[in-house]
């Protein structure tokens, strides 16, 4: 991957969209799959429920605290495994949060994400707004629940994202100095999904400059052009990545974390290949 270079095409609080290029589509598929399951996050892993006067069963609010993304540190906080204390519990692995909530009024309450008040300031939910349960005049909510970091390949609650994809990126050849004899005027700029071909100049047809950003690879063009004046292809060993998220980790640590857990991964298989005894 010494070849390797990134374009950034946007990026903000949840999208990341980039070109990646000089890698091989193992190498991409690679990185997907390592953000997409092996990048550890923080969630609500325990909870002990000591009142609820709510509608809803504890099982069933116990599932959605685990659901609530929560903002994460990599730099303080270890997997369980990794921690001294053995993964019983300590400030280094685990995060307490508590809600308790009594509606005092006349009307039904809703208690959001908001409502739980975290050990550490930083470790939050990513959105104070998602809701939890509601509960009705003179009931009351009391809950203990325990963060820690795991992994999506373990459950999906420890995703790190929402959503991770990459295509390859397209490259269209056309010629319409063909289109001028076509009878058909003009067919492909009427097809085309995404539409890429400008017609609008009613001589001949032109290609839009940016087609690569929503160009499918569909094919279709090139297929029902009458003069055969398109021809699609992908530039090699070129992909556009996006990534969209939840908040739960800035993008820089989680393509940080991508090759440090990747360049972990090769190191353990030059390690294994070297133990390996092969028979002459």
């Amino acid at each position: 991957m010494k070849d390797m270079s990134i374009e950034v095409l946007e990026k903000n609080n949840r999208n990341f969209k980039f070109i990646a290029s000089g890698i091989s589509i193992e190498i991409a598929n690679a990185i997907r799959r390592i953000i997409l399951t092996e990048i550890p996050v923080m969630a609500v892993d325990e909870v002990i429920i000591l009142k609820n006067d709510s509608p809803l069963y504890d099982e069933i609010i116990a599932h959605r605290l685990s659901m609530i993304p929560l903002k994460t540190d990599l730099e303080v906080y270890k997997l369980p495994r990794d921690c001294s204390c053995g993964g019983y519990g300590c400030p280094i692995c685990q995060v307490s949060l508590t809600c308790e909530v009594t509606n005092s009024t006349n009307a039904p309450l809703d208690i959001f994400s908001g409502n739980l008040q975290s050990n550490d300031p930083k470790i939050i939910p990513v959105d104070p707004n998602i809701p939890l349960v509601k509960i009705d005049k003179n009931d009351k909510v009391i809950i203990e629940a325990y963060a820690i970091l795991g992994l999506a390949k373990d459950h999906v609650k420890w995703q790190a994202v929402s959503n991770i994809f990459y295509r390859f990126y397209p490259q269209i050849n056309f010629d319409n100095s063909k289109c001028a004899k076509c009878p058909d005027k003009c067919k492909v700029s009427r097809i085309c999904p995404e539409k890429l071909y400008d017609f609008s100049s009613k001589k001949t047809p032109i290609l839009l400059e940016d087609y690569w950003k929503t160009c499918t690879l569909c094919n279709s063009c090139q297929h029902d052009c009458p003069e055969q004046a398109i021809n699609v292809s992908w530039k090699e060993n070129t992909y556009i990545f996006s990534i969209e998220s939840d908040g739960v980790l800035p993008f820089e640590a989680i393509i940080k974390k991508t090759f440090e857990i990747f360049l972990e991964k090769i190191d353990e298989f030059v390690e294994q290949l070297e133990e390996v005894e092969i028979e002459s």
